[in-house]
């Protein structure tokens, strides 16, 4: 069920009782109402009945018979002598003052009917119509504060307890946080929180998926330590100490027989030991660029990724590559420009290995305060499916882009294919 249309439930089912019992309220306080009414009515008809049927009555009768109950919106007074003051005795306090302010200065309409001993006095009564107008104001401003009472607690009442599945979903963030493995939540009725538990799981599912994805990486990057190791240690042993020790041999020749070789000997050990430096001098150089390509610091950043495409090019050449690259990029950062590299070196090893491509189109440029770089086959890769099995080079990928401070995606290339993005800030000058 929808959240809103349950607080809809509870706030409108709550306003009905009330509206309910203010009705029930209204209704006994009208019957009340109409039952004065109806009393200061007969008791005004059997006093004109009175003084209509014997006008001679005594002014003491009709006092008692006044004196049995109030009536309403006229009052009726018995005087005895014409000694006696006609008005009534002067009231004071708030009603007073009340009455005066609404009459604004009207005079009191009075009605004088002589009888046997007295005369009879009858004039409107307006503090009787205030007063019922004040009574009914006060119910219903009652009736207003009870109800806003009312509604304000059920409205807080229904929200604490449709909101109480938030608990849950806090209890579930918590545990992400602990890292537990993929959080499971109760089913909830509100779609909301349901939703919400929906995107908390499969958030909680992502992070395992990551964890796991990492903790393979960091075991894979290990792996791949130990054996550029073990290869950096085979090619010193076989291509450095072979070439050292044919340079070692003709040195030795030359310091045991330079006294009495020919020079043309004593040139050719020479030319040797200059042919095995010069061997051992490229050996070093390949192993530096492996280890660490040159020029990925400074503005030779363009010539690095030129050098490294010109190698896959002989590699794989029945893949045809295309480049667009410009003819300068601006300094980068060593992480940025060691990001840039190994990328496109991951990505052309993934195409060759994996995409079954036949072209592939690699793209630089700066955008603004960035360079994106962009490379794309026409393989049999799915973007959607690179994600769900990314692995090593590719997880690789994104941590050195975030590294420097970039980002790295997987999109689907036109046409079909994979398509992968890098983009990387370039600092300000």
């Amino acid at each position: 069920m929808d959240l809103r249309w349950r607080l809809l439930g509870y706030v409108l089912g709550f306003a009905l009782a009330l509206l309910t019992a203010a009705a029930a309220w209204v209704g006994l306080a009208l019957r009340e109402d109409v039952a004065e009414e109806m009393e200061a009515s007969t008791r005004l008809v059997n006093t004109m009945l009175a003084i209509s049927a014997a006008p001679e009555v005594r002014a003491g009768a009709l006092s008692r018979l006044l004196a049995d109950g109030q009536l309403r919106h006229v009052t009726l007074q018995v005087e005895r002598s014409n000694l006696e003051q006609v008005g009534t005795a002067a009231s004071s306090g708030v009603g007073a003052a009340l009455v005066a302010y609404l009459m604004d200065g009207r005079p009191v309409q009075e009605q004088r009917i002589p009888l046997g001993e007295g005369t009879l006095v009858i004039r409107s009564d307006a503090s009787a119509e205030i007063h019922e107008v004040l009574r009914d104001g006060a119910r219903i401003m009652g009736t207003l504060l009870v109800f806003s009472l009312a509604m304000a607690l059920v409205a807080w009442l229904a929200a604490h307890r449709a909101l109480r599945p938030v608990r849950e979903l806090e209890k579930g963030l918590a545990r992400i946080g602990r890292d537990e493995e993929r959080v499971s939540l109760p089913p909830f009725q509100l779609k909301e929180f349901a939703a919400i538990a929906t995107a908390i799981e499969s958030l909680s599912v992502e992070l395992s998926e990551t964890r796991e994805a990492r903790q393979q990486l960091a075991r894979q990057l290990l792996e791949l330590q130990e054996n550029e190791r073990r290869e950096l240690a085979r090619e010193l042993h076989d291509e450095f100490g072979q070439a050292l020790t044919a340079v070692s041999v003709s040195a030795a020749y030359i310091e045991r027989n330079a006294q009495r070789a020919t020079p043309q000997a004593l040139a050719e050990s020479a030319r040797d030991i200059r042919q095995e430096a010069t061997r051992m001098l490229g050996q070093v150089r390949s192993l530096l660029s492996q280890l660490r390509p040159h020029g990925l610091e400074g503005l030779q950043m363009v010539d690095a990724l030129q050098d490294l495409v010109s190698g896959w090019k002989g590699r794989a050449p029945e893949i045809g590559i295309e480049t667009e690259f410009p003819p300068t990029l601006p300094a980068l950062p060593p992480a940025a420009g060691l990001a840039l590299y190994r990328t496109l070196q991951e990505a052309l090893t993934n195409v060759l290995r994996h995409s079954v491509a036949s072209r592939v189109r690699l793209s630089l440029q700066q955008v603004g305060r960035a360079v994106e770089l962009t490379v794309c086959d026409n393989g049999v890769g799915k973007a959607s499916e690179v994600i769900r099995r990314s692995r090593g080079g590719l997880l690789g990928m994104r941590e050195r882009a975030e590294m420097a401070g970039g980002r790295c995606w997987f999109d689907e290339a036109p046409g079909g294919g994979l398509q992968v993005r890098l983009s990387l800030p370039v600092p300000q000058a």
